[in-house]
């Protein structure tokens, strides 16, 4: 890593440098000094070097110009002139991650890469896309909006709106959250760029015209606009001279107002009603949510943002937290609504509370709960453990560099991103002691946060009660609207323009079909993918019958905790009630104490405390493991009181009725608000479990097959609650006894002493099972097609066959033919021309599957024909050899994930468990390097043409009505989610 000790370098003037203990680095702030473009840099050794670039993009409509430039600026640039770099380089790259986002007011294109050359390549791609995009007027109608006749060719077959972003804003917009969130725009930032939709409302995109997206880019897409961030151990000044010279030297400084107004504040407070997507025939009583919101402090300003995080993890954090206990409590729903909780992505912060699943008459209850716990507790004090504990939160999060779900070295990015877009200070964000020293210092002086409640809340009259009522006659009126105005148009069309529009889908579908030359982007090659994986050392212990595995890493002084325990040992009745008793575990009372003191010491001690069954495919033969695991994260110091904890959970668990009926209808009420975001995990979950019983189980645990077993279980009526506590008491009793358990622990090598200790301890407590029961796994479902209705306009289309496992000669080629499909065809004909958001396959080597899959498809018919004639593709046409090197290299990528100290332990473990051993995962590599073209159509007649597939669709039912209207057999079994 080499430092930067000079003021200025490569045309920028360093105005800012600090150290970042945090990071063993530090943190620099630059200026380029001819554009004024604004640059962080954290300088740290870490070899997953990130690089981001973003503007502020204020829309001052609902047309969705800062989305649709977003997909359309990675559509082709003036260096590399092809249809779409973007996807081209995510099959030449080894990138960690790599996408471009549109929030609220910005648009920003990052990615992440532990490879140096992989970095150069991307980041010379990135800057000619943001700076020097071709904006195409075919980018422009493939990626936005279009006219084309539903058949493309015939002008008399009806016309119709296509784009690819207008499609995925019409699944994005059909949920309670989406309404919650044009509720709060609408409402509390009147006039204001947070009043539109900035990703884009289907019913406004059509407005949307060439030009207007060809000035917007020209307007905010300049060096003097732009925030750009690298991190990393990469060299600085070489970037920094990349970046100028790639982009920054064809510019010149100049005055921009991206600039978004502070909102003119409400006198008194307001209300708002917004409707979303409901299933019609459904009894939608009780499936409205009531958000009672403000708007609060400047998101710039560090400290008095730190002061409202703590608070509203004091009030909503966990299930003992007081708001969120008097709003559970109250009866009047089930869950907290959508959008509780303070968020910084508005230039002044948004701080709500509220409920879900309520009656919408029951809209200003839910308010007077809210308003009357913050007066008792602005009268009468906020319990300052709790608050200690939501400090302690914040000190884990300090220490953790974690890339579970993220890569650690964007999350920095977005930690930084109040101060860094508004004007603020983004180092306070990233290094926040002497805020915490001056929040502590005010504490002391007394009723800080009572304070803070009754100036920024119940003083503040810029607030609004927002209901979002479920209306099963909004979606077709929408739908119905589309039509008409469309017929109108229609009707409006000369001969000539009918014509045109026919001439122009016509053109397009040319261009989309047309081989183009990738020639000009940059690739790594195959002998650029690093083929050993690290060794993960590791020491074995046994407490008296249990086995503990310690995985000594580098975790920054962090204890990393899993039980795993076998929980095929139980009836097939109880491995249903899995999913809640993973919720009841950890959100019941134990060992004397009630849910909100086992609450308190889960955030008093722990980084949190998660619960789940796992199934786990073996590598070399048709079979799977059933894991219940109890995972938890803990401070060094904290261990004695994470593992005391721990102990009391799986031995002295106390499960209260009341307590029980409250979890199962917020589990329940979840699911049923989130049912149009679940679509594809749905179909693909149900698809899976027609073919395989590991398939069948996951869906009952994480699929349709569980939402029914929670829709079953919210039904019942007190007196039979009786029953499910004594099963789930039986489930834990069954579950932890000593010789079940595998322990798994990744720690800091001193650590391993002290957790021997405390950890006999928790086996102590544990009876042994001694028997050998006969694993309990389900059959297959019939493989019969399948469509579930669902609310929403799109559909999500999944199509499963029957492949082999890991260790077979054939999976590397499998996985090979899953991205060379994937990236040569499916892209082109389900995103590009046929509008749907996402177009995949992909190879479960683990699962011995390979499905098709549709995301946001506003198609049925049309996507499995194309399903059809991928297969065909492969063993018809000849397979382009770049093609089948890119796809080598991206399978290459897939097998080899970002890690950090906390995954390595627990992914080696579970690797010794089903047979993914560092061996095989070598001989797999080297496997995948020597796929040929011959392979890919030798497993596509095997495995996609001679073998079984079933396949199942979710979505709107007037999708799924007209889909079986055409073709009447392609499902035999259509039914609700």
């Amino acid at each position: 890593m080499a430092k930067i000790t000079s003021s200025e370098v490569a045309g920028y003037a360093i105005t800012r440098r600090e150290p970042l203990d945090r990071l063993e680095g530090n943190y620099l702030e630059l200026e380029h000094q001819r554009t004024g473009a604004r640059h962080i840099h954290i300088e740290t050794p870490d070899d997953n070097n990130a690089f981001a670039v973003f503007f502020p993009t204020p829309p001052s409509d609902s047309t969705g110009v800062a989305h649709i430039l977003e997909h359309v600026v990675l559509a082709g640039s003036q260096r590399f002139p092809v249809r779409d770099p973007f996807f081209s380089m995510t099959r030449r790259s080894l990138a960690t991650f790599m996408n471009a986002l549109t929030g609220l007011d910005w648009t920003m294109y990052l990615f992440s890469t532990r490879n140096a050359k992989d970095f150069t390549n991307l980041l010379e791609v990135y800057l000619d896309a943001a700076f020097f995009p071709l904006l195409s007027e075919d980018a422009f109608q493939q990626e936005g909006i279009r006219y084309e006749f539903e058949n493309p060719a015939d002008p008399n077959s009806g016309l119709r709106y296509k784009g690819v972003v207008f499609n995925e804003m019409k699944g994005a917009l059909a949920t309670p959250n989406a309404a919650i969130d044009r509720a709060i725009g609408k409402t509390l930032f009147p006039g204001l760029p947070y009043a539109h939709v900035s990703g884009g409302d289907p019913q406004d995109i059509p407005n949307l015209t060439w030009q207007m997206l060809r000035d917007f880019h020209a307007r905010y897409y300049h060096p003097s606009n732009a925030r750009f961030y690298t991190y990393g151990d990469q060299n600085l000044e070489r970037t920094l001279e990349a970046i100028e010279k790639k982009a920054l030297e064809r510019f010149h400084r100049i005055a921009i107002d991206s600039s978004v107004p502070s909102v003119k504040r409400l006198t008194k407070p307001t209300e708002a009603v917004e409707p979303y997507p409901a299933t019609p025939g459904e009894d939608n009583t009780k499936k409205a949510q009531a958000l009672t919101a403000w708007v609060t402090i400047p998101t710039a300003d560090s400290f008095r943002l730190l002061a409202m995080n703590i608070l509203s993890e004091v009030l909503l954090g966990n299930a003992g937290s007081p708001l969120r206990k008097a709003l559970i409590d109250s009866g009047l729903g089930s869950a907290l609504a959508d959008g509780s909780g303070l968020r910084d992505d508005y230039k002044e912060s948004v701080f709500g509370a509220g409920l879900k699943g309520i009656k919408d008459e029951d809209a200003e209850k839910v308010q007077k709960v809210v308003l009357d716990t913050l007066q008792r507790l602005a009268d009468t004090g906020v319990d300052a453990s709790q608050v200690d504990a939501a400090i302690h939160h914040l000190e884990f999060e300090k220490r953790e560099r974690s890339n579970a779900g993220f890569p650690y070295a964007l999350r920095m990015l977005f930690a930084s991103m109040p101060g860094y877009l508004y004007g603020g200070d983004p180092f306070s964000a990233l290094n926040f002691d002497k805020d915490l020293e001056h929040l502590q210092k005010a504490r002391q002086e007394g009723r800080f946060f009572e304070n803070l409640i009754q100036a920024e809340l119940l003083d503040n009259p810029h607030r609004a009660l927002l209901t979002v009522v479920p209306d099963p006659e909004l979606e077709e009126r929408q739908r119905q609207a589309e039509l008409k105005r469309l017929a109108e148009i229609e009707t409006s069309l000369t001969d000539e323009e009918r014509e045109r529009i026919v001439q122009e889908a016509l053109r397009l579908k040319a261009e989309q079909e047309a081989k183009p030359d990738l020639s000009v982007l940059p690739t790594l090659d195959l002998g650029d993918i690093p083929m050993k994986f690290e060794d993960v050392p590791s020491r074995d212990e046994n407490l008296r019958a249990a086995r503990v595995e310690f995985y000594p890493q580098p975790t920054n002084g962090i204890t990393y905790l899993d039980l795993r325990s076998d929980f095929s040992v139980l009836t097939a009745e109880q491995q249903d009630l899995l999913p809640l008793f993973s919720r009841v575990l950890t959100q019941s009372g134990a060992a004397g104490q009630d849910y909100v003191q086992i609450a308190a010491r889960i955030a008093s001690n722990t980084g949190g405390l998660g619960a789940a069954p796992q199934v786990q495919s073996l590598a070399a033969r048709e079979d799977y493991l059933q894991s219940f695991v109890l995972s938890g994260r803990a401070l060094d110091r904290n261990a004695q009181p994470f593992i005391d904890l721990l102990t009391d959970l799986v031995a002295r668990l106390d499960i209260d009725p009341r307590r029980l009926r409250e979890i199962i209808a917020e589990i329940s009420t979840r699911l049923e608000s989130s049912l149009a975001g679940l679509g594809f995990q749905f179909a693909l979950l149900r698809a899976h479990s027609k073919l395989s019983s590991e398939g069948a189980l996951n869906d009952r645990l994480q699929g349709i097959g569980m939402l029914h077993t929670m829709r079953r279980l919210a039904r019942l009526k007190d007196t039979e609650l009786g029953d499910v506590v004594a099963d789930l008491n039986e489930i834990r009793n069954r579950l932890f006894k000593s010789d079940l358990l595998k322990i798994i622990v990744t720690c800091e090598e001193a650590m391993i002493p002290q957790l021997e200790e405390l950890l006999t301890g928790l086996v102590a407590s544990m009876n042994i099972d001694g028997a050998n029961a006969q694993p309990v796994k389900p059959p297959p479902l019939e493989p019969a097609p399948e469509a579930r209705t669902a609310p929403g306009p799109v559909a999500f289309n999944v199509r499963v066959f029957k492949t082999v496992r890991y260790t077979h000669p054939d999976s590397p080629a499998l996985l090979v033919l899953a991205n060379y499909i994937r990236d040569t065809f499916l892209h082109r004909e389900l995103r590009e021309k046929g509008g749907a958001y996402g177009g995949y396959a992909q190879a479960g080597v683990a699962s011995a599957t390979f499905y098709f899959g549709s995301y946001r498809d506003p198609n049925i018919i049309r996507t499995y024909d194309v399903f059809d004639q991928a297969v065909r593709w492969v063993t018809d046409q000849e397979i382009d050899a770049e093609a089948l090197k890119e796809a080598i290299l991206g399978a290459c990528g897939d097998v080899d994930p970002l890690e950090s100290p906390d995954i390595k332990g627990r992914r080696e473990a579970t690797n010794k468990a089903t047979g993914f051993t560092r061996e095989a995962r070598e001989r797999f590599k080297q496997r995948l390097l020597q796929v040929t073209a011959d392979d890919l159509r030798k497993v596509t007649h095997a495995y996609l043409i001679a073998g079984p597939a079933v396949q199942t669709t979710v979505a709107g039912a007037d999708l799924i009505e007209a889909a079986r209207k055409e073709k009447p057999e392609l499902f035999k079994v259509v039914a609700p989610v």
